[in-house]
């Protein structure tokens, strides 16, 4: 029998009101018609055949449902599409279902990357992302505690470098609400921390140069007290020390990830007397820089000079040969950050969860030129 509601939506009753107990997905419900818009949780309910509790728990990932119930629920929601009212939720739960993402990292394809790895993984758990980005020249505690009051939300996942600083991470500490750092340096404070092997990627990369014939390798860092700047030059070093090389100080500079910073001292470099063979940029935007005082000083890449970046943004395969680099797993890192904060991922206060950096071999690297 179908019955039309005032919603203007028909339901094929007989299947689904006047047979509540039946474990029907929507696909299945003959001469239905569900409109995302008009669905219920009491709705979902009637579908897989439980109480209006049951799919409450599930939408609020709660215990108190068995596995096999709570993956027909959550198949009948999907499809279904039926999206839960977060306000609803809000106010049942006193919760805000907001999640907040503090950063102050300019760099645009990492924010893309970031928010793309974070709003993904809080989407599928109910939950929103809120980003903001950190003022300069302010108390970092101070504003970030602002932002968490007004923003109302419930959990934070600060990225670096702020997720570097041990007077922000004492601070935050303190706070109510959990905490999530990510790639931020081992620090002993109660919140999980998400990290990924740089230093060991580095002394890769480090090393496939070495292979290849270099000796004269420069670094070029972002800020010398930058925790990504000092694991990277460890890496080189490391891998430098195992070939029994050494990293003058005359080849190491320090700029601030900018690709400004990488002309400057990418020219520094090829000036001296004897210039590097190759020149290791912690970021690619640093790299970039560096390709354009190559071409100034006539050098072609990388017949005369090797070049790698690290982070393996888009800059690194639009630039012309394409830049070897190093894949930071963003995205991932993003997704547990937010799945530890909604209890999909198991860890304690002090764990430390570690991903794997990759190289990505393009074409900006070579074998170096007799007698350079």
């Amino acid at each position: 029998m179908l019955v039309k509601r005032d919603t203007g939506v028909y339901w094929f009753l007989t299947d689904v009101y006047l047979r509540p107990h039946a474990k029907m997905t929507a696909g299945e419900i003959p001469g239905a018609t569900l409109s995302k818009q008009n669905l219920t949780i009491n709705d979902i309910a009637r579908l897989a055949g439980v109480s209006k509790k049951s799919v409450s728990r599930v939408i609020n990932n709660e215990r108190g449902v068995s596995e096999s119930t709570r993956e027909r629920i959550k198949a009948i929601m999907t499809e279904a599409g039926y999206q839960p009212d977060r306000r609803a939720r809000a106010l049942a739960s006193q919760r805000s279902f907001l999640i907040g993402l503090a950063y102050n990292n300019r760099n645009p394809s990492y924010i893309l990357e970031m928010l793309a790895g974070s709003q993904k993984a809080a989407n599928a758990q109910g939950y929103e992302v809120v980003m903001h980005q950190m003022a300069e020249g302010v108390h970092a505690a101070d504003e970030v505690s602002q932002f968490m009051r007004r923003s109302a939300c419930d959990a934070l996942i600060i990225t670096p470098p702020l997720s570097e600083s041990a007077t922000l991470i004492a601070e935050l500490a303190k706070q109510p609400w959990p905490l999530v750092r990510v790639a931020g340096d081992y620090a002993d404070f109660n919140a999980p921390q998400i990290r990924y092997n740089d230093r060991t990627a580095t002394l890769s990369l480090t090393h496939s140069l070495i292979q290849q014939g270099h000796q004269r390798i420069a670094f070029l860092g972002g800020p010398q007290t930058a925790g990504p700047t000092i694991r990277r030059l460890s890496g080189v070093r490391d891998a430098l020390a195992l070939h029994n090389l050494e990293l003058p100080d005359s080849l190491v500079r320090y700029g601030d990830f900018t690709f400004e910073s990488g002309a400057r001292f990418g020219a520094e470099f090829l000036s001296v007397s004897q210039p590097p063979t190759a020149i290791m940029c912690a970021n690619d935007e640093m790299a970039a820089g560096v390709y354009r005082s190559a071409a100034a000083a006539g050098l072609m890449i990388p017949r005369d000079l090797s070049v790698t970046g690290f982070d393996d943004s888009p800059v690194a395969s639009h630039l012309y040969p394409a830049l070897t680099s190093v894949r930071q797993p963003i995205q991932e890192m993003m997704a547990l950050a937010v799945e530890i904060l909604t209890a999909q991922a198991r860890t304690d206060e002090h764990g430390v969860a570690l991903f794997d950096a990759t190289v990505v071999a393009r074409d900006s690297t070579d074998t170096p030129r007799p007698n350079s």
